[in-house]
């Protein structure tokens, strides 16, 4: 049936989503590529031949966008870019602060590196690797309703930080105590009594 552009029903093809559009929009040019190629008849060929040709490009053109649309809802393609995006800006500014990291930072990060060890304890304001926290280097490690002792708190440095501290190793040098002596945390700091700092919200 012919559109009537004084009836404005046909003006509810705009309320499609973005998906359907895209869809419709491909279809259509499909048409004009089919057509112009003769893939689909248009001269000496009964319409039961064109029709359903031109149909099956419109309908599968639209099927095609309606799983296209589920798989976004399943898989999140947007929100896993952005997570990417975000985890690259960290490892930027970790490349970009390990020239400035003092002398102490850098022991912490050395004896980790050394012991292969990503994970320790200490501690809730987390001692001498308190600026490494605050730079997102080390990071809290816990799980809702897990119970803390607020001087046994979990920390770890997270895969992607590791990454970049492992290829730069040789900024982080780190000389292990003779065999016999015991080998200190070099995050923790020795001093009593030490004050009552703010708790982690879990």
């Amino acid at each position: 049936m012919p559109i009537n552009p004084v009836d404005p029903k046909w003006l509810e093809i705009l309320k499609a989503s973005g998906w359907q559009t895209t869809a419709l929009a491909i279809a259509c040019g499909l048409l004009v590529a089919l057509v112009k190629f003769k893939v689909i008849p248009t001269t000496d060929s009964p319409l039961w031949t064109a029709l359903p040709a031109i149909g099956t490009v419109i309908f599968g053109c639209l099927a095609l966008a309606a799983i296209g649309s589920a798989l976004t809802k399943v898989f999140k393609p947007a929100v896993i870019f952005d997570q990417w995006r975000l985890k690259r800006r960290k490892e930027k500014a970790v490349r970009e602060y390990i020239p400035y990291m003092s002398d102490k930072e850098r022991e912490i990060i050395g004896y980790l590196l050394y012991r292969k060890q990503k994970m320790f304890q200490t501690n809730q304001d987390g001692g001498y690797a308190a600026p490494l926290i605050s730079k997102g280097i080390i990071q809290y490690s816990g799980v809702p309703g897990q119970a803390i002792d607020q001087i046994r708190v979990p920390f770890e440095v997270p895969d992607h930080v590791w990454r970049i501290l492992e290829k730069n190793r040789e900024a982080f040098p780190y000389d292990p105590p003779p065999n016999g002596e015991v080998e200190s945390h070099p995050w923790a700091i020795h001093s009593f009594p030490r004050p009552v700092s703010g708790t982690f919200g879990l």
